[in-house]
């Protein structure tokens, strides 16, 4: 395949299957009772938000997030083991898209409560994020393995799989397998149409 082609696929399906899976963080909290704003601009997978370029920092949540993160750190120091603060701040970090800062707590948190498909399927957003797609792979492997019914971590393997490193055959498998685990997931018809011309693509390529 033409690498400009490539590239206009790529960009083109990944934000279209990002779309689709945006309702997840409208009806799903995260570990601590935090749900994400439907506004924010982060990428995931796990939520509606477009693709990183970069983090976005401290300003894009402005003043309020820096006393709650102030105050929370705070309260750190007294509890460093608290899962629910260590939660709290890294989805805060999440959400404005500062990850290293979202994977230092979320792998505190993770030491906490290992085995938490949840904050392991955060974790993997952020080196997402960071464009360690692999490590993003390993992580919701991990999550799914912890818990074979949690559909947001298969969700993320097709996207990360699909889009982001060009393995139809992975993501084909996983989306095969999340359609068993929760058939009525959001944007599934357009995810797998995506994979299709994915893969009428890759068949077509000249090279």
């Amino acid at each position: 395949m033409k690498r400009d082609n490539l590239a206009y696929l790529i960009s083109g399906l990944f934000y279209g299957a990002l779309i689709g899976f945006g309702v997840f963080y409208l009806v799903e909290h995260r570990p601590g009772g935090d749900p994400a704003p439907a506004t924010a601009a982060a990428p995931s997978p796990a939520g509606p938000r477009a693709p990183a370029q970069g983090g976005a920092g401290p300003g894009a949540a402005g003043a309020p997030m820096m006393e709650e993160v102030t105050a929370l750190k705070l309260a750190l120091k007294d509890d460093p083991r608290n899962p629910q603060i260590l939660t709290r701040l890294a989805n805060i970090y999440h959400d404005v898209s500062m990850w290293p800062q979202a994977v230092e707590y979320y792998e505190r948190a993770l030491e906490v409560v290992p085995g938490d498909p949840n904050l392991m399927t955060d974790l993997g957003v952020c080196y997402q994020g960071m464009e360690q797609f692999d490590r993003a792979l390993e992580m919701f492997a991990q999550a799914h393995e912890a818990n074979p019914q949690h559909w947001q971590s298969l969700y993320n393997i097709v996207i990360v799989a699909g889009f982001n490193l060009g393995d139809v055959d992975r993501a084909e498998a996983a989306l095969a397998r999340l359609e068993e685990v929760n058939p009525a997931a959001p944007g599934l018809d357009q995810l797998r149409s995506n994979l299709q011309h994915a893969r009428e693509e890759m068949a077509g390529d000249p090279s």
